[in-house]
């Protein structure tokens, strides 16, 4: 039962700092129609949320594994190591989802530069850019959207 409300706590806490922060970056976005803006707001969110709920499975397994060591309550040792697996496990598959939209964002970027489409360095950039700023505010849980306006190249494709 305690290990739920720490879970709880864990996700409510970054929803909190998520809804202060990504809240007022996105407000402005939307009162200066700066679309970025309200994008990263929405991502901060998110990523926050992610980050409570990564830092609730690990004070939940440590709360399992201490108080099963502790108090001699064996059968709490399991749970306590799954939800330490599965916090571990959250940070290690965002590190490795992060590190693909930044080489997949840095080689559009780069693409974007060699070929003179303007649009695709501008999409390339403004995701890393909200990885930066978002990197800034959590620990191992981004949640970025990527740029998916078309570049001037596709724009120019005829469609048919």
């Amino acid at each position: 039962m305690k290990n739920i409300t720490i879970k709880k706590i864990g996700i409510m806490g970054g929803a909190a700092v998520g809804g202060v922060i990504g809240g007022s970056v996105s407000m402005v976005g939307k009162l200066t129609k700066v679309k970025f803006l309200d994008e990263l707001g929405s991502n901060i969110v998110d990523s926050t949320i992610e980050t409570g709920k990564i830092a609730g499975d690990i004070a939940s397994g440590l709360t399992h594994v201490a108080v099963g060591a502790v108090k001699k309550q064996p059968e709490r040792i399991p749970q306590g190591k799954q939800d330490l697996k599965r916090g571990g496990g959250a940070i290690l598959n965002n590190y490795v989802d992060n590190f693909r939209t930044i080489v997949d964002n840095s080689g559009e970027l780069v693409m974007g530069i060699k070929t003179k489409d303007g649009r695709r360095v501008l999409n390339g950039a403004k995701t890393l850019g909200k990885i930066a700023a978002i990197s800034m505010i959590t620990v191992g849980a981004i949640k970025v959207d990527t740029e998916k306006e078309p570049s001037e190249k596709e724009k120019e494709k005829p469609r048919g």
